[in-house]
């Protein structure tokens, strides 16, 4: 029974097969025909020209500049002086440009001291003591002192430095001291001694000066 079912099955996959592929080919084709005219809600858009090309830039044609040789020059047979104009001279007038009679000879020290103007300003007097660094001339120790060892500071071991600051009057007298750096058991041994000092009288731009300056004490047992 198979043997009889094969063919009728294969003319029937066939038939199947001409159905699908060949009626559709032989088949008549109809192409779309374009239509005449547009429609009136579609406008045609008219696509402009494309833009000419640039003209091309017209350049100067070059200049040549002619060359010409240097002219010559023929040299003088002889040099002749230079002719100089007359010297002429005049009156010269006042340099002020005021007009009147010739100045006296005889007030011409006057008129020199009246164009030099007022004397300079003399230097400001100074209003307190004057450093010793400030001055030209250092004054000058005339009379020393040596302090005394204090008696309570020999028994007691004691060593050290006493800084004071001294003031010179006019006349060079010690007329004032300041303990700067103080040893209490022998400040005033220092003080006693740098009052019976003497210097020189200082002088600062021509005029007697009182003067501050430091003194530097040391004690040391012998």
């Amino acid at each position: 029974m198979f043997a009889r079912s094969l063919p009728v099955s294969i003319a029937v996959h066939l038939s199947v097969l001409v159905l699908l592929f060949i009626i559709p080919l032989a088949a008549e084709v109809v192409l779309p025909v374009p239509p005449s005219r547009l429609p009136p809600y579609v406008k045609a858009i008219a696509v402009p020209p494309p833009p000419a090309p640039p003209a091309a830039v017209a350049t100067a044609p070059s200049r040549t500049i002619p060359t010409t040789s240097a002219p010559l020059f023929e040299a003088p047979h002889a040099i002749l002086p230079e002719a100089v104009p007359p010297a002429t001279f005049s009156a010269i007038g006042d340099p002020l440009g005021v007009s009147g009679p010739p100045i006296d000879v005889g007030n011409i020290g006057e008129v020199t001291r009246t164009i030099q103007g007022p004397p300079p300003p003399t230097e400001p007097r100074p209003t307190g003591p004057v450093r010793v660094g400030e001055l030209l001339v250092v004054p000058r120790k005339i009379v020393d002192a040596r302090p005394v060892y204090p008696e309570i500071a020999r028994i007691s071991r004691v060593e050290g430095t006493v800084v004071l600051e001294a003031v010179l009057d006019r006349t060079g007298r010690v007329s004032q001291v300041r303990v700067v750096r103080s040893h209490p058991l022998l400040d005033q041994a220092a003080i006693d001694a740098v009052r019976q000092w003497r210097y020189t009288p200082s002088v600062f731009h021509g005029q007697p000066v009182d003067v501050l300056m430091t003194v530097t004490i040391t004690f040391h047992l012998q």
